[in-house]
């Protein structure tokens, strides 16, 4: 298979629908082969007392993400214009609600980020999905990973994944990869990218890696959790091509 690049477009909408079709078209114009968001539901995950964390110290984390979560309808809307402009659409899930929006919505992907990997009731309920699972696996070790799969069951794609943001070479684990392959070979595996280059996802591909995510946004400045870290447009478009380039090269031997 080709490599699948994701953009990861996470809650830099900052609750802009149209940001987020904004977002959902930046993403195919820089080549990307899907755009994925995040699926908060403030009631099905969070405490209206939890701590906020540094990057939105202004509003609590119950109404950051209230505030910036889309209702159903315009879940669909934003699946109907990135079918459109045919570009695949999926979201991250953190609750057992999510799961069920995620399938009205008849979505091919799931996303489980790594804070979810050992929530065995989320991974049940989505296990019961025909959706292709693709797993972060950024705060576990290999039998949490384990577990995760067993759960899961079918089609399952384990992204090699360092939760520290940004990640520094010498974190990026691109060994990782090769151990993925031999410890799952009914997986796919890929490599969901924080780091601020565009050299380790290069090396994933050359690696064996399948899938490449990468957070994109307009701009660095932008409020919320993800921005800062994210690719601008004109390095995401660099970042697509460079990918396809080392893609190419190493899917025609000479």
């Amino acid at each position: 298979m080709k490599t699948f690049i994701i953009a990861e477009a996470g809650s830099v909408h900052d609750g802009s629908f149209g940001n987020a079709l904004k977002l959902c078209n930046l993403a195919k114009k820089s080549g990307a082969d899907a755009i994925k968001f995040q699926m908060h539901i403030a009631n099905e995950e969070t405490l209206k007392n939890a701590p906020s964390p540094s990057h939105f110290k202004s509003e609590s984390r119950f109404g950051y993400f209230n505030r910036t979560s889309f209702s159903i309808d315009q879940w669909k809307k934003i699946k109907m214009f990135c079918n459109k402009i045919k570009i695949e659409f999926f979201v991250s899930v953190f609750s057992e609600k999510a799961v069920e929006i995620s399938k009205k919505l008849k979505l091919k992907y799931i996303k489980i980020p790594s804070g979810e990997v050992t929530n065995l009731p989320l991974l049940k309920k989505i296990s019961k999905t025909n959706m292709i699972k693709i797993l972060s696996t950024g705060m576990s070790d290999f039998s949490e990973i384990g577990e995760a799969v067993k759960f899961l069951g079918k089609k399952v794609v384990i992204m090699q994944c360092t939760s520290l943001y940004p990640t520094i070479n010498k974190f990026v684990g691109l060994n990782v990869i090769k151990d993925l392959k031999k410890k799952f070979p009914k997986c796919k595996i890929g490599f969901s990218d924080h780091s601020n280059n565009n050299a380790a996802a290069i090396g994933a591909v050359v690696c064996g890696a399948k899938y490449i995510e990468k957070h994109i946004t307009f701009s660095n400045e932008m409020y919320g959790s993800d921005a800062k870290f994210a690719y601008e447009p004109k390095n995401f478009l660099t970042y697509c091509s460079e990918i396809k380039n080392i893609a190419e090269i190493i899917n025609n031997p000479v």
